[in-house]
């Protein structure tokens, strides 16, 4: 028999938001009102955003809340199309001082990478984007983000986290259509509660008060614990070429990623570094735990001096040596994976801005 982690930690990591406010990108805003000045009730849309969320549900609520609700009130629809139609989803894209965020990537590691790990002081809070509607930048973003997209997108992820996690994808393949229902819509609409009732099958942790014959889902020990960690490389005003890293820390090919060599300004360059991690090590006649510290040796560098280096983890700095089966029971994101900031100090402040686990 399993429990589900229904309290602690987990849920305290759900319930995580980051305030963000958003405004319409100036052309965009010429182009669909004929001016750059917004109507006064629609200059800055401001909401709460879930850090285990992804931007497409972000788009959802932008679109029907701020967007549609602000053309209506402007006059006749654009060249008499319906109001829904002028701005799809599809077509949306957010851009952090001129970085256009990946938007199948968790919030909460967008807002790691690109303002945690450069911080000189306090958070930015709220944390100030900029939507656009046309020009959807296709050799820089995967196109056509939609909820519906990212829903398949998220049930992809989760499923190599499950191979990760047990050398096979059984626990998701034999989820029925109602259940991997549910836990998307439990993604995307932050219910806890829809979410957590199929994470517990995918991820069922022991109960020791269960007795052996109970049905449910059954507890086993995972092989390797699902986590990449993402090591900023620079950050420039200048522009720069993009070295896309594979699974494993291996620079990939051109051929394989379309966006290789590709130019951009003002972006954070970071390489992307995953491989297998098992939850303890042999040391003699018992098993220790690993540490985040071994796994970040193992996968990105053996030599690798960690002193001057923090790593970030839903936006809490999480000491080297923690045990990485900790870490996956407690701040994994909703695809169930672990995604690790790690950033050299340098002599800023970064480690006294952030809480520590524990705080």
């Amino acid at each position: 028999m399993s429990r589900a982690p229904d309290s602690g930690p987990l849920r305290k990591v759900w319930a995580s938001m980051i305030p963000v406010e958003i405004q319409l990108a100036p052309s965009d805003a010429i182009e669909l009102l004929a001016s750059a000045t917004l109507p006064e009730p629609f200059q800055i849309f401001y909401m709460l955003v879930p850090r285990v969320s992804y931007l497409p549900f972000v788009s959802t609520k932008v679109k029907e809340q701020w967007i549609d609700p602000m053309l209506a009130m402007s006059g006749s629809p654009i060249n008499g199309n319906d109001i829904t139609t002028i701005a799809p989803e599809t077509d949306f894209w957010f851009e952090y001082k001129g970085v256009p965020l990946k938007w199948h990537y968790p919030i909460g590691l967008l807002y790691d990478l690109y303002v945690n790990s450069a911080l000189n002081g306090e958070p930015e809070l709220p944390w100030s984007l900029t939507v656009h509607v046309r020009r959807f930048p296709d050799k820089m973003l995967i196109p056509s983000p939609s909820a519906e997209i990212m829903r398949n997108m998220a049930m992809a992820v989760v499923k190599e986290a499950d191979y990760v996690r047990y050398g096979s994808t059984k626990r998701t393949m034999d989820l029925g259509k109602a259940e991997q229902f549910q836990l998307l819509d439990g993604l995307e609409t932050h219910s806890f509660e829809k979410y957590i009732a199929i994470h517990s099958i995918l991820v069922p942790t022991p109960d020791p008060r269960a007795p052996v014959s109970s049905s449910g889902p059954k507890f086993q020990p995972p092989k390797a614990v699902p986590l990449r960690f993402y090591v900023p490389a620079a950050f420039s005003s200048e522009e720069y070429t993009i070295r896309p890293i594979s699974a494993g820390g291996r620079p990939a090919s051109s051929s394989s990623n379309p966006n290789a060599g590709m130019s951009q300004p003002r972006h954070l360059n970071y390489n992307v570094y995953q491989c297998p991690i098992a939850p303890t090590k042999d040391a003699g006649d018992s098993d220790k735990p690993t540490t985040l510290a071994d796994a970040y040796r193992t996968c990105v560098e053996s030599a690798e001096q960690l002193e001057s280096k923090v790593c970030l983890c839903q936006g809490i700095r999480v000491p080297w040596e923690t045990p990485v089966s900790w870490l996956a029971d407690n701040l994994v994101y909703a695809d169930c994976f672990l995604h690790l900031v790690v950033v050299g100090t340098n002599g800023t402040p970064l480690a006294e801005a952030l809480p520590t686990i524990g705080e």
